[in-house]
């Protein structure tokens, strides 16, 4: 009598494969973002004292590297919230209407919180009655 092999495990499913593609793109961003956050830092830490004359430039360069940095910080939560969403298994989900955030979507911006129709519905909303308190973060956008 022949013994028969084992059943191979079954594969994981797509989507899962798929997860982890979106988790590698996401923790390369949050790295480079990062990067980019301390190289600013640094630049500015090592500046030091100046001439009354440069301090103009250096206070405007200043302003210019603290509106980036806030907007890197805005991204910076967007993509950890994706990796958050990612181990909870909401991912890929719209957090407006619940139906799934198509693939090409996600791939051109795997931090996306909203599928087309309902990022553009906040767009409107956000155009029509900004927030109260639009500080830095508000010019940022999916």
């Amino acid at each position: 009598m022949k013994k028969r092999a084992p059943a191979p495990a079954p594969a994981p499913p797509a989507a899962a494969n798929g997860n982890e593609a979106y988790r590698k793109q996401l923790l390369e961003k949050r790295t480079e973002i990062m990067s980019a956050l301390g190289i600013k830092f640094d630049t500015l830490a090592r500046m030091g004292r100046v001439n009354e004359e440069d301090q103009a430039q250096i206070t405007h360069d200043e302003f210019i590297s603290l509106r980036l940095n806030s907007l890197d910080y805005g991204q910076l939560r967007l993509v950890n919230e994706a990796i958050d969403r990612l181990d909870l298994g909401d991912y890929g989900t719209c957090l407006r209407c619940e139906e799934p955030i198509p693939p090409k979507r996600l791939h051109a911006l795997p931090w996306a919180r909203y599928c087309v129709p309902c990022q553009e519905l906040a767009g409107k909303e956000m155009i029509a009655d900004p927030p109260e308190s639009a500080g830095p973060m508000s010019s940022l956008r999916e």
